[in-house]
């Protein structure tokens, strides 16, 4: 019996295996998909500048764009953009060179679609105005020379913008642009277009704009603050420091870092923590540190153009409301002494901290309005006297032209 189950065990698996070969053909007929030789007809641009996009036009390129990969002068792209079965697009490598342009898709290639020239890519040194105000105001008809490399000798391909507004220009050698400042422009950058190529030029104010004109007039007025480097031995924990831009008198420098050499001078004017702020302090510093200040005074001169304005003082942390002043006088001066500015000649405008009430997320503002009715050399800054465990911070000096 056993031996009857073991035969048609064996006629069973045996019956399978001639029905699976059945199934199967004598002569198997598998094939590789041949992907089509791609036919390129043209590229455009045919010249043009690093990390610009070509376009390859032709047929049979496919879809897949990991397929694809596009050589300039033996130097492959390291971006392709697009591929459609018409048309790929590219852009120029860093390394590229002048040469052939080659493709390849799915491992087929094109030696030589076409030639394209790498052109010297136009930089932009400097932007300088004729007006007097200074080297970055210009108003209507001024000349504002555009100082680069690689522009070109064809005026027909460049175009200049003052922050968008379209602007008369003499294109004077490869190395010189002299625009006319246009009417109405609204302050921001000078723009240089070549060869579809944007460059970024330094901002211009234009002193007729409304709105925010610090930029244009003052020098380190907002966090993050600059500071002048220490001298030796002034680090210490680096609480305070003196900054960029700003004179800061000796009665101000009233701090010596902890840790620090005292030697080294005091510094002041500055506080390099949470976000840096302006101001002045008495307290809490290391050995040698002032008890307290008087008539400590910080300040910078600017010229300002005829107009109404107002200017903003924020600040974030003070204890020292009515005992700091914030000053507007006209000439390149000193700040007067705290209880001399009532009757001081030349102001123009001066404010008192009012709030000891601040912080970094509640901060006060203090606003100086005042009218000049002509261009006017003005010292801004602050004056102040107090005792010990005394402070003011300022954030934010921001000046509008209303």
């Amino acid at each position: 019996m056993k031996n009857i189950f073991k035969l048609l065990s064996s006629l069973s698996l045996w019956a399978v295996f001639a029905a699976l070969m059945a199934g199967c053909e004598k002569d198997a007929n598998f094939k590789m998909y041949e992907y089509p030789m791609p036919k390129p007809t043209g590229i455009s641009p045919s010249e043009g500048y690093i990390q610009s996009r070509v376009l390859i036009t032709g047929t049979d390129f496919g879809d897949q764009v990991e397929a694809v990969k596009v050589f300039f002068g033996g130097v492959e792209a390291d971006s392709v953009l697009m591929c459609k079965n018409n048309r790929i697009v590219v852009k120029v490598p860093d390394a590229a060179v002048t040469g052939a342009v080659s493709l390849e898709v799915w491992g087929k290639s094109v030696d030589s679609v076409a030639t394209f020239t790498v052109l010297p890519t136009p930089t932009i040194v400097s932007v300088r105005s004729d007006n007097g105000l200074g080297e970055g105001v210009a108003a209507a008809g001024d000349l504002v020379t555009i100082t680069g490399t690689n522009f070109g000798t064809d005026a027909s391909v460049i175009s200049v913008s003052f922050n968008g507004t379209s602007a008369d220009f003499e294109l004077v050698d490869e190395e010189h642009i002299v625009a006319t400042a246009p009417a109405g422009y609204a302050s921001g950058s000078v723009y240089v277009t070549i060869n579809g190529m944007r460059l970024t030029g330094d901002a211009m104010m234009n002193p007729e704009s409304k709105g925010d004109v610090t930029i244009f007039y003052l020098e380190n007025y907002a966090r993050p603050f600059q500071q002048i480097p220490y001298i030796s031995g002034q680090e210490g924990d680096r609480n305070m420091a003196v900054p960029q831009g700003w004179t800061v008198n000796d009665a101000a420098k009233s701090f010596v870092n902890k840790n620090a050499d005292q030697s080294a001078g005091k510094v002041g004017g500055m506080f390099t923590g949470n976000g840096t702020s302006l101001g002045m302090q008495a307290g809490w510093g290391g050995s040698g540190s002032a008890s307290s200040v008087t008539n400590g005074k910080m300040y910078q001169s600017t010229v300002i153009p005829a107009g109404t304005y107002s200017m903003e003082i924020s600040y974030v942390e003070c204890n020292v409301a009515n005992k700091a002043c914030i000053v507007l006088m006209k000439g390149n001066a000193e700040l007067p002494d705290l209880e001399g500015i009532a009757s001081a000649s030349g102001i123009i405008a001066s404010a008192y901290f009012t709030s000891n009430s601040v912080s970094n997320d509640n901060p006060g503002v203090e606003t100086l309005h005042f009218t000049l009715d002509e261009d006017t050399e003005v010292t801004f800054g602050f004056v102040a006297t107090f005792g010990n465990n005394s402070y003011f911070k300022v954030s934010d000096i921001k000046l509008i032209l209303e």
